[in-house]
C-alpha cells in the first residue's frame, strides 16, 4: 500500500509540475505566431532567438540550479519537521540569488556590445546589444522567482510550483503581444521597438510572478512560524546552513554550466560555422530563425517534461534516501525513465515528420526548404534535451554528483571540440551529430553507474524502448502513406492546410498510441490495468 502511494504521489507530482510548465510552453509556442507577423523580419527573428538562448545560460548559470538546492535542503528538513531549519533555508535562499541575480545581471550587462559585435555583425550590433541590456534586467528578477519555487517544490507544494509557471507565462504573453502590436500597427512605429517591448515582457512578467507567489507562500510561512514557536531540541545554526547551501550548490551550479552549453554554442559557435561554410548570409538567417526562434518554441514541448519531473523527483527522492528506502528509490527512477520515453520520443518525431507544415502554416520564412529541414534535424536535440537533463538531475539527487558531472564534463568538451569543424564540413546536421554523440555517451554511462550503485535494472525499460521504437516507425509510414494520399499541407490554402495537418497527425500519433496499446506499453508504464507484455 505504501508503494502504491508513494508511486500515485511521485507520478501526481511530476504530471502537476510537467502540467504547469506544458501551458506556459503552449503558451510561449501560441505568441511566437502572430509575434513573427509583427516583427516580419529573419534577422530580428533571430536576434530574438539568439538573445534569448545567451540569456537562458546567464540565467541557467547564475541561477546555477540554486532552486533545486533550496528544494532538497527544505524537503529534507521538512521530511524531519525541523521547522525553524525550513524558514532558515527559505531566508537565506532568498537572499542568495538575489545576489546572484545582480551578478548576472552585470555581467550581462558588461558584455552586450561583445556579444551584439558576435551575432550581428556591425550593421545591426546596436539593436542586439539592446536587446541584451533589456533582458538583463530579468536576469535579476527570476533567480529571486527560483527561489520561491525551489520553497514550493521542498514543500510539495506542486499545484502553486505550476499555477506560478502559467501565471508568469500569461502576464509576458499578455504584455509581449499587446504593447508590440499597439506599436507596429497603433502608433507605426519601426519594427525594432516591437522587438524592444518583446523582450521587456520577460522583466514585467517577471515582477508579477514575484508578487504572486510571494502573496502565496505567506500562507505556508505563518504556519511554519507557528511551528517554530513551540519547536524544541537543539537548533541548526545559520553558519551550518550557510555551508552546506553552498557546498550542495557547488555540483549544481557545474551542472549548470556544464548542462546548458547548448545555449552558448547556438548563439555563438553555431553562427561562426554556418559563417564560414557553404550557407549565404541570407541561409544564416533562416536557419538561425529556425533554431533559435521557432525550433526553440516546437521542441520546447516535449522538453517540459525535463523540468516537471526533476521538479518533482528531486524532493520525493530526497524523501527516500532521508529514511533509507531503496526499493523505492530504484523503482522511481525506473518510472520516470519509462514515461519520460514513452511521451518524449512520439512528441520529437512528430516535429521532425510535420515541421514543414507546421513552418509554412504558422510561421514566417524566407525559405521554407531550409527551415523545415533544419526544424526536424532539430527535433533530435529535442529528444536530447528532454531525457538528458532527467537523468542528470536522478545523478545528483542519488549522490552520483561525481560520476555525474564528468559525463557533462566530457560532454561539453567534446561539444564544442566538434560544433565548428562539424558545421563547417555538414551545415547545420552537423551540429545535431554533434550533439548526439555526446548525449548518448552520458545517457548510457549515467545509467551505467545508477545500475551499479543501486542495483536498478533497467532491462524491462530497454523492452519497452523496444516497443517504442516500433510504434514510431508504424507511426513514421502511417504518415508517408497519408502524405501519398494527398494529405501533405505544405501549399495552397492555409486553412485547408492546417485541416490536413490535424487530420493527418490525429491518425499518425493515434497509430503510435494503438500499436503500442496492443503491446501494453502505457499500461505498464502508467500502472494502468491489463496484461502486460514486457
Amino acid at each position: 500500500m505504501e508503494s502504491k502511494t508513494r508511486k500515485k504521489s511521485l507520478i501526481r507530482s511530476s504530471l502537476i509540475s510537467t502540467g504547469g510548465f506544458f501551458v506556459a510552453k503552449l503558451l510561449g509556442l501560441v505568441y511566437t505566431i502572430p509575434l513573427a507577423s509583427i516583427l516580419a523580419s529573419d534577422a530580428y527573428l533571430s536576434y530574438y532567438g539568439t538573445a534569448y538562448r545567451i540569456y537562458s545560460y546567464v540565467l541557467q548559470v547564475f541561477t546555477a540550479g540554486f532552486p533545486m538546492v533550496v528544494a532538497t535542503m527544505i524537503a529534507t528538513y521538512a521530511t524531519l519537521d525541523d521547522a525553524r531549519t525550513v524558514l532558515k533555508v527559505r531566508k537565506i535562499a532568498l537572499r542568495f540569488l538575489a545576489a546572484m541575480g545582480a551578478a548576472g545581471m552585470l555581467l550581462m550587462m558588461l558584455l552586450s556590445p561583445l556579444f551584439g559585435q558576435l551575432v550581428a555583425g556591425d550593421a545591426q550590433a546596436d539593436v542586439m546589444r539592446n536587446v541584451l541590456l533589456i533582458l538583463s534586467v530579468a536576469v535579476f528578477l527570476v533567480p529571486m522567482l527560483s527561489a520561491y519555487r525551489g520553497y514550493c517544490q521542498g514543500m510539495d507544494e506542486m499545484e502553486e510550483y505550476a499555477f506560478s509557471q502559467t501565471f508568469e507565462q500569461f502576464v509576458r504573453v499578455g504584455f509581449l503581444l499587446g504593447v508590440s502590436c499597439l506599436l507596429v500597427y497603433g502608433f507605426h512605429t519601426d519594427r525594432v521597438w516591437a522587438l524592444y517591448a518583446s523582450v521587456s515582457a520577460t522583466s514585467v512578467a517577471a515582477l508579477a510572478g514575484l508578487f504572486q507567489i510571494a502573496r502565496y507562500t505567506d500562507t505556508s510561512r505563518k504556519r511554519l512560524e507557528k511551528q517554530a514557536a513551540v519547536q524544541t531540541g537543539e537548533q541548526i545554526g545559520t553558519k551550518k546552513l550557510i555551508r552546506d547551501f553552498i557546498i550542495l550548490a557547488v555540483p549544481y551550479f557545474t551542472m549548470a554550466l556544464l548542462g546548458y552549453i547548448d545555449d552558448p554554442i547556438n548563439s555563438i559557435l553555431l553562427p561562426y560555422g554556418l559563417n564560414h561554410s557553404g550557407y549565404t548570409p541570407d541561409q544564416v538567417n533562416v536557419v538561425l530563425s529556425a533554431v533559435n526562434y521557432v525550433g526553440s518554441k516546437l521542441i520546447a514541448i516535449p522538453m517540459i517534461l525535463a523540468p516537471g519531473f526533476t521538479a518533482a523527483l528531486i524532493p520525493h527522492i530526497t524523501s527516500m534516501l532521508a529514511e533509507n528506502n531503496l526499493r523505492a528509490v530504484r523503482r522511481s527512477v525506473r518510472e520516470v525513465l519509462s514515461i519520460v520515453f514513452y511521451i518524449a520520443l512520439p512528441v520529437c518525431v512528430c516535429i521532425a515528420l510535420y515541421g514543414r507544415p507546421l513552418y509554412y502554416i504558422l510561421y514566417y520564412t524566407e525559405n521554407l526548404d531550409l527551415a523545415a529541414s533544419t526544424i526536424a534535424w532539430n527535433a533530435l536535440e529535442g529528444a536530447a534535451g528532454t531525457v538528458l537533463p532527467v537523468v542528470t538531475s536522478m545523478m545528483m539527487a542519488l549522490r552520483l554528483r561525481r560520476a555525474g558531472l564528468k559525463s557533462l564534463a566530457v560532454y561539453s568538451l567534446f561539444k564544442v571540440v566538434t560544433v565548428v569543424p562539424m558545421v563547417m564540413w555538414l551545415g547545420f546536421p552537423g551540429a545535431v551529430i554533434s550533439s548526439a554523440a555526446g548525449s548518448l555517451y552520458v545517457l548510457f554511462s549515467n545509467l551505467r553507474e545508477i545500475a551499479r550503485r543501486y542495483r536498478v535494472s533497467f532491462t524491462a525499460l530497454f523492452h519497452q524502448l523496444l516497443f517504442i521504437v516500433l510504434g514510431l516507425l508504424c507511426m513514421w509510414g502511417m504518415t508517408s502513406l497519408l502524405n501519398a494520399a494527398g494529405l501533405q499541407a505544405d501549399a495552397g490554402s492555409k486553412l485547408i492546410c492546417l485541416v490536413k495537418l490535424a487530420v493527418s497527425g490525429l491518425l499518425s500519433m493515434g497509430t503510435y498510441l494503438g500499436v503500442t496499446w496492443f503491446f501494453q506499453i502505457p499500461q505498464t508504464v502508467f500502472g494502468l490495468r491489463g496484461r502486460r507484455h514486457v
